[in-house]
């Protein structure tokens, strides 16, 4: 077989290579997102109705929140799917108004939102289970509340 045919011909199997590689690293980022909050979409988005906020506060020179690794987007991977709870996280450093008008004086603090209202604070181990569960049962926390409150 000509040479510049048997190249050609594997063609086809290398842009099929290389377009499932490229789906896969699309899809393992399209995970649930630990979303970045901000001075500008702080407020606003904890406020979102009947949502739970997880949210980390950290500062990047922090050596305690440097050791967290990837534990915060591994929770978001986790909680992916979970109907009205999401995970963010605000950068201390860049948003300083954020966390003193939550009253954020160590890093990292881990507090949960809802309805524009701070509802616990995470003090526990910082595992992804852990974590999880103290999300989940503040999320059924919420759900409870809310359900009274209409009753």
């Amino acid at each position: 077989m000509d040479p510049a045919l048997r190249r050609r011909s594997r063609l086809p199997i290398h842009l099929l290579l290389v377009a499932v590689t490229l789906l896969a690293a699309l899809a393992a980022r399209s995970g649930a997102e630990v979303i970045t909050l901000t001075e500008e979409t702080f407020s606003d988005k904890i406020k979102e109705k009947d949502t739970v906020w997880f949210v980390q506060f950290c500062v990047p020179w922090c050596k305690h929140c440097k050791s967290l690794g990837t534990l915060w987007e591994d929770l978001g991977k986790v909680i992916e799917g979970t109907d009205e709870i999401e995970i963010g996280k605000v950068d201390c450093s860049a948003s300083k108004p954020v966390c003193s008008k939550v009253d954020i004086h160590s890093y990292p603090t881990f507090k949960v939102f809802y309805d524009g209202e701070e509802v616990a604070k995470y003090k526990g181990p910082r595992d992804v289970e852990s974590l999880k569960n103290f999300v989940l049962n503040e999320a059924e926390k919420a759900g409870e509340a809310t359900l009274e409150d209409e009753l």
